[in-house]
């Protein structure tokens, strides 16, 4: 496909929820788009998968009620209000062999293994990061002397550092204080009056979002390519010309491009690279086992584990917000974050689910490997960016070359990678590409 001498051609690369949404806003300005993605599905880590006939979260995603960019793109697409299920949750701890309900503040006094300071402390630091508006000033902060200096040692040691490990298989000395102001101010603003946290969760999952994007995309004149891994992004004259596939080359005008950087660096040309620059991030990997069962095992939706005994991130029980009945029975996810080098990534699927089901029947001695009615192993090598402590800059260029925009979850700063931040993005990247086409165009008109 050549690029229109009239109308605008843009490439995108990925077919995730970032680049549909991109896709999406630059149809409906009238903008020709095409989407490569490489699986034979669309969404990415925010896709279906099928469970034993059923469709389920590939991996668990939760919305927020503040998180008004999600909701607003679902309503555009025709995914109003009552297509969501908004449920108050419980959250807990595993802790020195014992279940800890930290489902309100207040629990927070009840916590196990610790002296009554260091839980009066532990409860000022959620009060203390909520109160903050801004995290600008932790960003060169570390966040181990942080985490030590305004709630003590034995917390760091009890419960941060535990945590922490969970998260980031073992590393986390190169962490912004950012990280964890972030986290709290998340979870921390959206407890109703009673003090719980409020979760919901979108009728069909993200995949329906992105079932929306691809027909909207296309009912506009977009065109969407599955089964189309884009080899290379050639260049001349430091500007990308278009795409490689199987097929030859595809031309656009300009190219967008939502792979992290180490799947993105294979297929950069080498000026574009030079341009892209050097690469200040590192990055988490994920094995996730899901499962279906007879009947609930938690009273927690999210189960978090500093009894490092137990080598997993979470346990996260997602039926207490998705409606059983959409996904057969009660549904039960079980992942653990690993650096993309862990032996972990590569281990058989049936090692994985014996081990991380043992792991879950030690938290909860109710639970029996009988109670499974289906399970399965997803895995990414490359899931989650990680900004070290000062890398700069913290965020990577947008447009490091003419026509070329890098757009990925890697932008998502100091925010959480979750769809409210990826959409974020989307937008941002849509609206920068606009600019730029309708710049690019108005000097040709003039020449």
């Amino acid at each position: 496909m050549s690029a229109s001498a009239t109308q605008p051609s843009v490439g995108i690369v990925g077919g995730g929820l970032l680049g549909l949404t991109v896709a999406y806003r630059l149809a409906c300005a009238g903008t020709a788009v095409t989407v490569y993605e490489r699986d034979r599905g669309l969404g990415g880590l925010a896709a279906s998968s099928d469970l034993d006939g059923t469709p389920v979260d590939r991996y668990y995603h939760v919305t927020l009620p503040t998180d008004d960019r999600i909701i607003g793109l679902a309503g555009e697409l025709g995914l109003g209000e009552d297509h969501f299920r908004f449920r108050r949750i419980g959250s807990g701890f595993y802790h020195e062999g014992r279940l800890a309900s930290m489902s309100t503040p207040r629990e927070l006094l009840t916590f196990p293994g610790l002296a009554v300071r260091d839980r009066l402390r532990l409860a000022a630091f959620g009060v203390r990061c909520a109160a903050m508006r801004s995290g600008d000033h932790l960003e060169d902060v570390p966040l181990e002397a942080w985490l030590r200096d305004v709630s003590g040692d034995r917390l760091w040691e009890q419960v941060w550092r535990p945590l922490l490990d969970s998260k980031f298989d073992g590393r986390y000395d190169d962490l912004p204080a950012t990280y964890m102001w972030a986290r709290m101010r998340r979870t921390g603003g959206t407890r109703d009056r009673r003090g719980q946290e409020v979760y919901g969760w979108l009728s069909g999952g993200y995949q329906s979002i992105v079932d929306r994007l691809a027909a909207a995309i296309t009912a506009r004149g977009g065109r969407i390519l599955t089964s189309t891994p884009v080899r290379a992004i050639p260049s001349q004259g430091g500007r990308p010309i278009g795409v490689l596939t199987e097929e030859g080359l595809q031309e656009h005008d300009t190219i967008v491009t939502t792979q992290l950087r180490p799947a993105l660096d294979g297929i950069l040309s080498d000026e574009l690279r030079d341009a892209v620059g050097p690469d200040r991030n590192r990055y988490l990997g994920v094995v996730c086992l899901v499962a279906r069962v007879k009947r609930s095992i938690s009273p927690y939706y999210a189960l978090n584990i500093t009894d490092r005994r137990i080598p997993l991130t979470s346990i996260v029980e997602t039926t207490h917000v998705v409606d059983p009945e959409q996904v057969g029975g009660t549904l039960l996810y079980v992942p653990r974050y690993v650096d993309p080098s862990s032996p972990e990534l590569d281990r058989s699927s049936s090692e994985i689910r014996r081990e991380y089901l043992q792991h879950v029947r030690t938290i909860f001695p109710q639970f029996s490997e009988a109670d499974v009615l289906a399970s399965q192993v997803a895995r990414a090598r490359v899931a989650e960016p990680v900004h070290p402590i000062g890398a700069e800059p913290r965020v990577p260029e947008l447009f490091p070359a003419p026509g070329l925009a890098v757009a990925s979850s890697a932008r998502i700063y100091p925010e959480l990678v979750n769809g409210q931040a990826i959409v974020g993005v989307a937008d941002a990247v849509a609206a920068g590409v606009l600019d730029r086409v309708s710049a690019r165009t108005l000097v040709e008109q003039a020449a």
